[in-house]
């Protein structure tokens, strides 16, 4: 049977976010929106080259939960990192709380195991947030992890195959039909060249999803 204490704390615990959508999660608005649009971006190429997932999440607070139960929490249920490599990390920021946490998924404790994630912390975060300078801070702590956890490019795996000759034919087919529509419906025709661009459209940079990654417990916490 819990304790009553602990019953009484997971109850009071507040509900975790949804799943980000996109690598850099900014609810306190402690970034500046090119510095967030920067790193945003420069996790998902770092992610489409290596397939490591990292994420920084700012927020006000965890209610009065201790961080590390709420990143503990929070990684398991979006699921970062790859499954099968628990590959994933994620850096919890929370402004009001004046606290930090890097959280580690099982796969890469042994490139970032806890004495370095508080390293990277305390030596290259914490000093600049005492400053006010949160840009810096957070380019800073997103440097270093890139820089420590590397990784070499995705195999073959991650180009799209070349496509067989049936394939082809299924293409040439799919072209003549749509000429064909052009000629005699030429008003279908362009609704539906519409929707494929707009669909092209909204695939071309999607969000971030979680891969079934899992967390050790391992990382680092920090104050400012």
């Amino acid at each position: 049977m819990l304790p009553l204490a602990l019953i009484c704390l997971l109850a009071a615990a507040p509900a975790t976010p949804p799943a980000p959508s996109r690598w850099v999660t900014d609810q306190a608005r402690v970034l500046s929106p090119r510095v967030e649009e920067a790193l945003d971006r420069r996790l998902e190429g770092y992610q489409q080259a290596t397939g490591h997932q990292v994420l920084v999440f700012i927020g006000q607070t965890t209610g009065g939960e201790p961080i590390e139960l709420f990143a503990e929490r929070a990684f398991r249920e979006w699921k970062v990192g790859r499954a099968g490599l628990d590959d994933g990390a994620v850096l919890f920021v929370f402004a009001d709380d004046r606290a930090l946490r890097l959280e580690v998924g099982y796969g890469l404790e042994a490139v970032l195991p806890d004495a370095l994630a508080s390293r990277i912390i305390e030596e290259r975060i914490t000093p600049l947030l005492k400053t006010g300078d949160a840009d810096g801070a957070l380019s800073a702590g997103v440097d270093a992890l890139i820089t420590t956890i590397g990784g070499a490019p995705l195999g073959p795996a991650s180009v799209a195959p070349r496509l067989s000759t049936p394939q082809w034919i299924a293409v040439g087919a799919g072209v003549v039909g749509f000429l064909l529509l052009l000629i005699i419906r030429p008003d279908l025709a362009l609704r539906l060249l519409t929707l494929m661009l707009l669909f092209g459209r909204g695939r071309g940079r999607g969000g971030v999803s979680g891969g079934g990654g899992r967390s050790g417990g391992g990382g680092a916490s920090g104050r400012w």
